[in-house]
């Protein structure tokens, strides 16, 4: 008797039914469903417990639901980035490009390619789904116009975190990857980015500062 094939996870967007709940309901469902994933990693799990409104908006307008079958590649090496993955279901393999290191497996909760939230960046490897998979995928440019226009407190750390992000890649460029920057490294960035400023807001982010900011924003 042939094996039964796995069944498709089913996306929010082909519910129907979901579609036509209040908005109110609509976004608690957002954050049911996506807050568990990405608490996962350092920044957004420290964001949402300071900026829940701000998080609100990432969970329903920043992140789409993509399905991968084994075999099947979620993208290659060269190719321009767009958005960010936090592994929903299933396992993946990593292969790093020109590089002798073992290929890397990242199963539920993991997260791949966040350069690409905070700068340009094309695809160091390729990512292959080794079981039925899915993903939350992070769009980096609609992430960038919410949460890069926040004033006040919650835009400081953002500009301050992405800063720190950045300069830890260009110092780190000859062996980054999409899977490069390590929990423990990402968690001192966030420590850095929500500690607070020794000096005035003014001063602290100065002109030079905004301009890296906007520079980096436009490359995306």
């Amino acid at each position: 008797m042939a094996a039964q094939k796995p069944k498709r996870r089913t996306h929010w967007d082909e519910i129907k039914v979901l579609q036509q709940l209040p908005k109110s309901l609509q976004a608690e469902l957002h954050r049911h469903i996506r807050e568990p994933i990405l608490s996962m990693h350092p920044f957004f799990s420290a964001f949402d417990r300071d900026f829940a409104v701000q998080m609100q908006q990432v969970y329903q307008l920043c992140i789409s639901e993509i399905s991968v079958e084994p075999g099947q590649e979620l993208f290659h090496t060269g190719e321009a980035a767009t958005q960010m993955y936090f592994v929903l279901e299933g396992t993946f393999c990593y292969f790093a490009e020109g590089m002798n290191a073992s290929p890397s497996f990242h199963p539920t909760g993991a997260w791949i390619g966040e350069p690409v939230l905070w700068m340009s960046w094309k695809h160091t490897g390729r990512l292959l789904a080794t079981t039925p998979c899915a993903v939350l995928a992070v769009q980096s440019k609609e992430l960038q116009e919410i949460l890069g226009s926040e004033g006040g407190d919650a835009g400081i750390i953002v500009r301050e975190y992405a800063m720190q992000f950045t300069r830890h890649c260009h110092n780190h460029s000859y062996s980054l990857t999409d899977v490069g920057v390590d929990i423990d490294t990402v968690e001192k960035l966030v420590e850095l980015a929500f500690e607070p400023p020794q000096q005035d807001s003014d001063s602290y982010f100065g002109e030079s500062y905004v301009c890296f900011f906007k520079n980096f924003l436009k490359q995306i």
